[in-house]
């Protein structure tokens, strides 16, 4: 199974959505803060949008095959975003308890 993903482009494509995902969470979170936000973690966002843009870009310079260890770690931290927005926006889709 291993080799077969190897072989096509799924690797690519499953590396780029989630680096869609984080680029794009990561530019949305630097839009909202201001002055008074923690420097760390806005500079933990900026070097997080810029890796997930160099990943974006990275077919555009032949870097076709990615590691499946890249793959692996970019899926997961778009999976921990995701997962965070998902908890953070609970209410919006809470039905409430029955009365």
């Amino acid at each position: 199974m291993t080799k077969i993903l190897l072989a096509t482009n799924y690797l690519l494509v499953v590396n780029f959505i989630a680096s869609l995902a984080l680029f794009l969470h990561c530019v949305f979170a630097l839009n909202r803060m201001n002055h008074r936000s923690n420097h760390l973690v806005r500079a933990w966002y900026v070097i997080s949008a810029v890796g997930a843009f160099g990943v974006i870009t990275g077919p555009l310079y032949g870097y076709i095959s990615p590691q499946p260890a890249e793959v692996i770690s970019n899926v997961g931290v778009a999976g921990l975003l995701a997962g965070g927005w998902i908890y953070r926006n609970r209410r919006a889709t809470d039905i409430g308890e029955q009365r």
